[in-house]
């Protein structure tokens, strides 16, 4: 069997390696190809933060395309993501991190930025940061950026994000729709009803629930002929993946396999929401009692952390 050494560092390599095939496909210069899959900016400039202190370059290339592209970002759909999937062993260094991505996403300079009470970390990286010249303008052509190009026809809030929603989902009620984009329930209801008013989306009662779709007979019903065809829910996505990959580079693990399984088995559901996506089944975890949980993964997630 592979070690636990070489297993964490192959499983990091594929983590550092999609994001780069995101920030590939978003305009940023590098050797790895770009990604196919759709891109979802808030969930990954939220996961490329996260992981700075593995990856500066990464980091680096981020600070440099929200120079140039902030104003296609959702400060206040960021929020939503880091509150509603605020992590078990979220302490006060990531509290201060949390405040320090908000101002990084808001307008503001690098030394800005080290004014912010940060920890040491990111205050080290942030002090060597300098611009590269590696960003070229997007192309919005591009499948994978919809939700860029729908933001730039309907603006930064909450109705490109459910266009996008529904043009995978095709029928869903409010709440569904809020909770699963990240938006407040009441302006999604709000955006909703006003669609409906205009006959671009469809109300349908099934039982006691009220579900919309976007209506292909109006105006805008045309796109529904953009390719589209399921909704991945991406901060919960990177949000896993990056559960994952702190777990095995853990000091307090000391790569030991039965402590590894316990950590694996809190997050377990996530893990098998996050494996659906790669088309990829889980048996149930309490048929792999103590550090069996980690030797059934191992080749698990490897496959799941290839999909972007």
């Amino acid at each position: 069997m592979e070690s636990l050494k070489n297993y964490k560092k192959k499983l990091l390599d594929l983590y550092l390696k999609l994001h780069w095939r995101q920030w590939s496909a978003m305009g940023i210069q590098s050797h790895i190809p770009e990604s196919d899959f759709p891109v979802d900016i808030e969930a990954l400039l939220i996961s490329t933060f996260r992981i700075a202190r593995y990856d500066k370059r990464l980091f680096y290339a981020m600070l440099e395309w929200l120079d140039l592209n902030r104003n296609l970002v959702s400060v206040s759909r960021a929020k939503n993501i880091l509150k509603t999937l605020k992590s078990d062993s979220d302490n006060k260094n990531d509290v201060r991190n949390t405040d320090l991505l908000i101002n990084i996403l808001k307008q503001g300079s690098v030394k800005s930025y080290i004014q912010v009470n940060i920890d040491n970390q990111y205050h080290e990286i942030l002090r060597e940061y300098s611009k590269r010249g590696v960003v070229q303008k997007i192309t919005l052509n591009n499948n994978q950026l919809l939700q860029l190009k729908l933001r730039s026809i309907f603006g930064v809030n909450a109705r490109s994000d459910i266009i996008l929603y529904l043009l995978a989902e095709r029928k869903q009620n409010a709440n569904k729709t809020a909770k699963e984009i990240y938006y407040d329930q009441k302006i999604v209801h709000r955006v909703l009803k006003n669609w409906e008013m205009s006959d671009f989306v469809r109300k349908e009662e099934s039982g006691n629930e009220i579900l919309y779709s976007l209506n292909q007979k109006s105006i805008l019903g045309d796109l529904n002929n953009i390719k589209n065809k399921e909704f991945v829910n991406q901060p919960l996505l990177f949000f896993t993946l990056g559960r994952i990959i702190s777990i095995f580079h853990a000091l307090e693990f000391h790569e030991d396999p039965y402590l590894i399984s316990s950590q694996l088995r809190k997050i377990y559901n996530d893990i098998i929401k996050v494996s659906n996506i790669a088309d990829l089944k889980l048996e149930k975890e309490v048929n792999f009692p103590g550090e069996e949980l980690l030797l059934y993964l191992q080749e698990k997630l490897i496959k799941i952390f290839s999909i972007i």
